[in-house]
């Protein structure tokens, strides 16, 4: 890989990553209002982000699922499928509210406790890749 592309690929990585984060931040402070559209509008904007990350990060995630357990960030990995679940039905229940398909409790319950504990699940996400981000961000 030439020094150009690993440069593109690493501005490319912060832009994802940083888009990433800002839509989980946008969507934990507008999810009471007054604009409800926007929350619901950002959550379907972060599923493309949210599966550019995932093919950005897709070497990695092979390597750990094939190590299973062996693997040094086999912990790491279980962290990132918890988020990806969380995430995953935060979004799927959000549908069924945003449309008003029900208006049966079920459905807000479950987005308010999985939007609540994926932001929880973000920042212990972040901090436990805090040496990749520091490294992704360094000036070189």
């Amino acid at each position: 890989m030439s020094a150009g592309s690993v440069l593109r690929r690493r501005w490319s990585k912060i832009a994802v990553d940083t888009a990433l984060l800002a839509g989980f931040l946008t969507e934990f402070i507008t999810r009471e209002g007054p604009d409800y559209g926007l929350h619901s509008w950002v959550g379907i904007v972060l599923v493309p982000i949210i599966a550019a990350h995932l093919l950005g990060n897709a070497g990695w995630i092979r390597r750990v699922v094939a190590r299973g357990r062996s693997d040094r960030e086999f912990a790491l990995g279980v962290l990132n499928a918890v988020l990806g679940v969380l995430a995953a039905v935060c979004i799927l229940t959000g549908f069924p509210i945003w449309l008003e398909w029900s208006d049966a409790e079920f459905w807000a319950v479950t987005h308010t406790i999985t939007g609540f504990l994926c932001i929880i699940v973000m920042f212990v996400h972040l901090w436990r890749n805090r040496s990749r981000i520091r490294q992704l961000a360094a000036v070189r």
